[in-house]
């Protein structure tokens, strides 16, 4: 009986090893890291001919292609993410960028670009096409971007830094191995030695607190254990990049521009009857200037009609005036179906044809020496406003080679005219002239006044929120609306004229108005009654001017603007004396 118990309990202990030795196997497997690798490649499958992009420790959805030697991102993606001062005319298959001095183009197909026409050779095509999308080389993008790329085989990938970033990293502590998945059975994809450096991608998995996903300095992603690595911190990658700076042309006094409306040849001999007892104005901008209808139909000997005159440029300079040419977009014809807004946006996204524009406002200026152009494009749309900041930009590369001053009229910044882009402009023109008034225009639904005090001071804070102030010229207005309501049928007729200063101001003494001031809009008010009408008028004269210019003044502008010449009292000009309004 006694050695059967002795047999038992040494079988029970043999099972009892058995047992242990195969659960400690188990232990052994379950936690005993996989030491096995696997190809990156093979993980990460790329097409043939392209190459997955991260910026930075983000993994892009969208794949480079490998063209020709070249690696190349689609335009929307340069756009987007790298430069969106880049532009490209998809009718003319035109690439395009611009610099303080240098207009550079490039087309599909050519490995070359043009830097102000000079050729110039590349290693392959800065841009091509490829099932109809324009794409962008990043050799050619990296010339004028604040952007770095590296490329790396197997699988083929390309790195992407632009500017300057934090980005969280973290150490190895010891030298390790970063996995497939988040699991210490997964394989290995690549080693990694004591200290190097992870961009940390997110915590791992829900199923495992144990690893951190993370991004290799060659861009592969796996996992690494949080035990073998250190805490996260911020690491801040400092871009050397250096900016092109647009330099402007500036006056050191301040800008009294007056605009002369010029509807013919003739009407420039009137210059010196509005200037010759002014001793204020500093520039005058005469309406010469205008964008003809161009389309395919029709191609125009020339881009513009011009009413440039010799004779007038002379009398302005004996009176110490420089000469700004204005250029505006309303043709004419319009009686013969022309529409300022297709037009603009016809001219303005066509390459060709901003490139003929500008020659011809140049080559006007450089005849008649002009001091500078005045951009006054209005009425222009939504979808015209990129194309419009390309031709300023453009424009005024040719105008700094020639030292002519680049200004542009615009509408008080608001939401609805966005696309003009106040601050875009701000960068590459001389002056942003800010046009405050037409508050209530011909054609309004509700009479009013054309430029109250609040719409100025608006303007004024507005605009300096995007534009710097030595770059911007307020601009009021030399005359007022007379508005006339009439009963119809039930229905109330507006009507509207403008009128200079001393007419307005006749015209209310004629009728016996004594105006009544009006705190308001700070304009003197009139109202009266004339053939079963009601006429009103909110007076511009010299205090409500006074209001405007002294908070002009307290902004300290860079100047001030009126349209237009003769439409002025003579006494408003001491209020642009600069020492009058300085308290």
């Amino acid at each position: 009986m006694k050695k059967r118990t002795g047999v038992t309990i040494i079988g029970v202990f043999v099972a009892l090893l058995l047992i242990a030795t195969v659960l400690g196997v188990a232990l052994v497997r379950k936690y005993t890291p996989n030491k096995e690798y696997i190809a990156p490649e093979e993980v990460v499958t790329v097409p043939e001919g392209e190459a997955y992009v991260t910026f930075w420790n983000e993994k892009y959805e969208k794949n480079a292609l490998l063209l020709n030697g070249g690696i190349y991102l689609d335009l929307d993606t340069v756009f987007t993410y790298i430069n969106e001062d880049f532009y490209y005319d998809e009718d003319e298959l035109v690439l395009t960028y611009t610099t303080p001095t240098e207009i550079i183009r490039a087309y599909p197909t050519e490995a070359v670009y043009y830097s102000n026409k000079v050729r110039n050779e590349l290693s392959h095509d800065p841009i091509l096409t490829k099932g109809g999308v324009p794409y962008m080389s990043l050799e050619f993008a990296a010339m004028f971007s604040d952007m770095t790329y590296t490329f790396y085989e197997k699988p083929a990938r390309v790195l992407i830094r632009t500017g300057s970033k934090e980005v969280l990293s973290l150490k190895t502590k010891k030298e390790t191995t970063v996995r497939e998945t988040a699991d210490i059975k997964s394989p290995n994809l690549c080693d990694l030695k004591k200290d190097s450096v992870v961009w940390y991608v997110d915590a791992g998995t829900e199923a495992s607190t144990k690893f951190v996903k993370v991004m290799t300095e060659d861009g592969l992603f796996g996992f690494v254990r949080k035990k073998e690595l250190s805490e996260t911190y911020h690491e801040n990658y400092v871009s050397e990049y250096t900016p092109a700076v647009y330099p402007h042309i500036l006056s050191e006094e301040d800008v009294i521009l007056g605009w002369h409306q010029v509807t013919n040849k003739t009407a420039n001999a009137g210059l010196e009857g509005l200037i010759k007892n002014n001793k204020q104005l500093t520039v005058v901008s005469p309406t010469w200037f205008r964008l003809v209808k161009w389309d395919e139909e029709s191609e125009p000997e020339s881009p513009i009609l011009s009413l440039a005159d010799a004779a007038y440029v002379e009398t302005a300079k004996a009176y110490g005036l420089e000469v700004w040419g204005l250029v505006d977009n309303f043709d004419i014809a319009d009686a013969e179906g022309f529409d300022p807004t297709e037009n603009s946006y016809a001219v303005l996204s066509s390459t060709k044809k901003r490139e003929a524009l500008m020659n011809a406002l140049v080559a006007e200026a450089i005849r008649y020496d002009l001091d500078g152009l005045n951009i006054d494009f209005e009425m222009l749309s939504l979808e015209t406003g990129p194309h419009f900041i390309q031709f300023l930009r453009e424009l005024s590369v040719k105008c700094r080679a020639n030292g002519l001053v680049l200004s542009v009229d615009n509408y008080v910044p608001s939401a609805h005219a966005a696309y003009y882009d106040w601050a875009a402009q701000g960068e590459v023109v001389d002056y942003v002239v800010i046009m405050a008034y037409d508050e209530h225009y011909a054609g309004s639904e509700v009479a009013g006044s054309v430029a109250s005090y609040k719409y100025l001071t608006t303007a004024v804070d507005n605009i300096l929120t995007m534009v710097p102030k030595e770059q911007v010229i307020m601009a009021v207005p030399f005359y007022t609306r007379l508005w006339t309501e009439t009963k119809e049928n039930g229905s109330t007729k507006l009507t509207s004229a403008a009128l200079s200063m001393v007419t307005a101001q006749t015209e209310l003494s004629r009728n016996k108005v004594t105006p009544v001031w009006d705190e308001e809009t700070r304009q003197y008010y009139g109202e009266y009654e004339k053939d079963g009408a009601v006429c009103k008028v909110w007076m511009e004269d010299v205090q409500s001017l006074q209001e405007k210019i002294l908070y002009i003044r307290k902004a300290d502008l860079a100047g001030i603007a009126a349209w237009r010449l003769g439409f002025e009292a003579p006494e408003v000009w001491s209020l642009f004396e600069k020492d009058v309004l300085a308290e």
